[in-house]
């Protein structure tokens, strides 16, 4: 082995990569990407949670109770609602934090020296949040007992006794365990890397065995080869969740509480969407190698920012408009709804929306660049 042949080789790699700026770019881009999004987004913190209220009050220390709660950071000016089906509706269907319930004689036994329990509505899909959120609720309620009621009511109870009394009750995981949230979205995940790395080299290979000219030459239109392509995948993504679903099931107890077909044809708009996507990425990619760095380098991101691991509201303005530009936050969102929640059709409808839009906007996009390069 000689030193001379080694350099000479090092040497002609050297000068191919120099001329490849596409994976120089998407190489130093990549360390960026992790320190924005690893800095900014995985963060055990809760700011700016949504949250609703339903005040039966109506009286000036229940509006300084709400007052006293939005000033906390980790959540958000509040919704009112007018009745708790509304409040239930919200943890459904947008995946709210918090829903909290005042009774309609709150202020009049505070003024009596009674404790008032309010309820608190909390969505433990999200555990971790769901938990420092009511710590921090019980933290504002017992300042609200010491500080915003009348003098004549504290002199005559003990200050270390909070009257604002709280009834928490946890929706959707009502044990608390941290991997119910986590499994029951696991699978875009999973279906994310599986599809899009599929899909990725689907085309490439073909250019690379000389058989995509082949293709061209039928009287099949571009985008018909495409779905060809990417259609036989959808079987190998089905399997795959089929797998994590029933792993969910027998190792962890999570079944699925809405429809199975409503499932299953949420899944199927996000795989085709996704790898569509992965079609894109390989019309650009010159050979497998370059595919499959474009594949990962759009994988990492779609893995973090997703809301699985941290609540999409804890984001900062960059990293949420990037987590609502990935299929993956919105099959996300549509698992939990459906397989804690027992969500419906009207409730995973935005989600589906956007799916069906980015699946078509992809191919569309696949097909006006294959069909640039190949003048």
């Amino acid at each position: 082995m000689r030193l001379r042949n080694i350099l000479a080789v090092t040497r002609k790699e050297a000068r191919v990569a120099r001329h490849d700026h596409g994976l120089l770019a998407a190489i130093l881009i990549q360390p960026i990407l992790y320190l924005l999004l690893f800095g900014l987004a995985i963060t055990n913190e809760v700011t700016n949670a949504e949250w609703v209220v339903y005040d039966q009050s109506h009286t000036d220390l229940s509006r300084r109770l709400v007052h006293d709660l939005a000033s906390l950071t980790a959540l958000r000016e509040p919704r009112y609602v007018r009745n708790e089906d509304e409040v239930v509706d919200f943890l459904r269907r947008h995946d709210g934090l918090v829903g909290i319930i005042i009774p309609w004689n709150f202020d009049e036994k505070l003024r009596r020296g009674q404790e008032s329990p309010i309820q608190v509505l909390l969505n433990g899909a999200q555990t971790g949040s769901a938990l420092r959120l009511a710590n921090y609720i019980n933290q504002a309620s017992a300042a609200f007992s010491l500080t915003e009621l009348p003098t004549r009511d504290r002199a005559e109870q003990r200050i270390s006794t909070p009257r604002v009394t709280l009834e928490k009750r946890y929706w959707y995981n009502p044990r608390l365990q941290d991997r119910i949230g986590l499994l029951a979205a696991m699978p875009s995940n999973l279906l994310t890397q599986v599809c899009l790395m599929l899909a990725a080299v689907a085309l490439v290979l073909e250019r690379e065995r000389g058989t995509f000219e082949q293709l061209l030459a039928t009287p099949l239109s571009l985008a018909e080869i495409m779905l060809g392509k990417i259609l036989p995948y959808v079987g190998v993504g089905f399997i795959a969740l089929t797998m994590m679903m029933t792993g969910n099931y027998l190792l962890y107890g999570i079944a699925v509480k809405g429809s199975l077909v409503l499932l299953y044809g949420v899944a199927l708009v996000f795989m085709l969407a996704t790898m569509s996507f992965g079609i894109f990425l390989s019309s650009w990619a010159r050979n497998v190698q370059q595919a499959i760095f474009l594949g990962f380098f759009v994988m990492f991101p779609s893995v973090i920012v997703t809301g699985i691991l941290v609540p999409t509201d804890n984001y900062p303005a960059f990293v949420s408009f990037l987590s609502h530009c990935l299929p993956a936050r919105y099959f996300a969102h549509a698992l939990r709804a459906i397989t804690l929640k027992g969500a419906g059709l009207a409730e995973v409808s935005t989600d589906l929306l956007f799916l069906s839009g980015f699946f078509v906007i992809s191919l569309a996009a696949a097909v006006r660049v294959t069909k640039a390069k190949l003048g």
